[in-house]
């Protein structure tokens, strides 16, 4: 499946038909419950997708990388982001994409000399581990369901096992007494740092947050691979902003 195949499969989403009433959440462990009744307003559409603008930047080769990005996401199925980064005096183009097991990256100088690119079964993995990571940015997406399974930790966490094209992706939620996310933390699949690939330790903190159409949501993370270890460096961490979200 190309990113244009992607992207209009995932527009063709229906919009929400239900509004969120609290008691959706009874019977929850008590932080899955306070974190979604902070983050989705009572009456609020139960969004099945977002379109998102971001701004932040990566680290590539040793370099940091500035991004500008847009990204379609819909919980539990896949998501497709375009970004445009600079790096020094020239620019590049990075397209992602996941839709129930079809995954790829490209990246692109200037748009159009290919610069490298991944694909495959690694790629696919590791792209549902991304997609369950992001999914508070949606949080109607985290409701109890067939595929949203939560399970107490302690007091200020809990974890949420995501069934995602056939996988499950697990993602623990440190939550503040008013209810704000305040990490994520999770076993995603990937190579960084390791010989081959395998579950690896990622994450990130959330800086801020801010309300955009009845969700508040985390509008600034900082975070990525080995994210709450030793291995973790903070220098080498991606950054992002939401700039913008907008639900249906």
């Amino acid at each position: 499946m190309s990113f244009a195949e992607a992207d209009a499969a995932l527009a063709a989403t229906p919009a929400a038909t239900e509004t969120f009433d609290q008691a959706l959440v009874d019977g929850l462990p008590e932080p899955a419950a306070r974190m979604l009744r902070h983050a989705i307003s009572a009456g609020a559409p139960l969004a099945r997708s977002a379109r998102l603008q971001l701004s932040g930047s990566v680290v590539q080769r040793g370099r940091r990388l500035a991004l500008t990005a847009d990204e379609r996401l819909v919980p539990g199925v896949g998501f497709t982001w375009s970004a445009r980064g600079t790096l020094g005096p020239l620019w590049v183009v990075v397209r992602d994409h996941y839709v129930e097991g079809s995954s790829a990256v490209d990246v692109r100088l200037l748009g159009v000399l290919p610069l490298g690119g991944e694909r495959g079964e690694d790629t696919a993995a590791s792209s549902r581990g991304r997609l369950a990571g992001e999914s508070l940015w949606v949080p109607s997406g985290l409701l109890p369901g067939p595929a949203v399974t939560w399970h107490a930790v302690d007091g200020a966490r809990a974890r949420v096992d995501l069934s995602i094209a056939g996988a499950t992706e697990s993602v623990t939620f440190t939550v503040d007494p008013d209810g704000a996310v305040s990490e994520i933390a999770m076993q995603r699949w990937g190579d960084v740092g390791v010989d081959r690939p395998q579950r690896v330790p990622y994450g990130f903190r959330v800086l801020a947050e801010r309300t955009f159409g009845g969700f508040t949501i985390a509008s600034q993370v900082k975070g990525g691979w080995w994210y709450g270890t030793d291995r973790y460096r903070p220098d080498q961490a991606s950054t992002f902003t939401v700039t913008g979200a907008a639900y249906a």
